[in-house]
């Protein structure tokens, strides 16, 4: 995304790409940390490649016994590949952007978790 676009229309386009489920709580969220928006910019070229087959939502985590919120990135895929090694796909990934989490300081801010796609 380019920086000439305000919040407004950077959230706005999230919706482009991701199923964003709780949109005012996830606002909240980016407005905490924008550079949540960098990572998922970095992260749509990864996923495209390794993830065609997949559907992606934005969701909120509240962890109440930490008081602790964050965003979850939800790769929904088939079932059986939900059930075959996914979850290592994802970790992979998480290795291959952990340079630029740390360079925009974006960690528990956004989670990618897997899950099972709607047939």
């Amino acid at each position: 995304m380019e920086n000439e676009l305000s919040f407004d229309e950077r959230f706005e386009a999230l919706g482009e790409y991701f199923n964003v489920e709780s949109p005012g709580e996830i606002r909240k969220q980016f407005e905490k940390n924008e550079n949540i928006f960098v990572l998922l910019d970095g992260l749509k070229p990864f996923l495209e490649k390794s993830f065609c087959d997949a559907e992606f939502s934005l969701e909120m985590n509240f962890e109440p016994e930490m008081d602790d919120k964050f965003v979850i990135l939800r790769v929904n895929v088939p079932e059986e590949r939900f059930n075959n090694g996914v979850s290592e796909e994802i970790r992979s990934l998480d290795l291959k952007i952990w340079d630029l989490r740390r360079d925009i300081q974006v960690f528990r801010d956004l989670s990618i978790m897997p899950g099972i796609k709607d047939v």
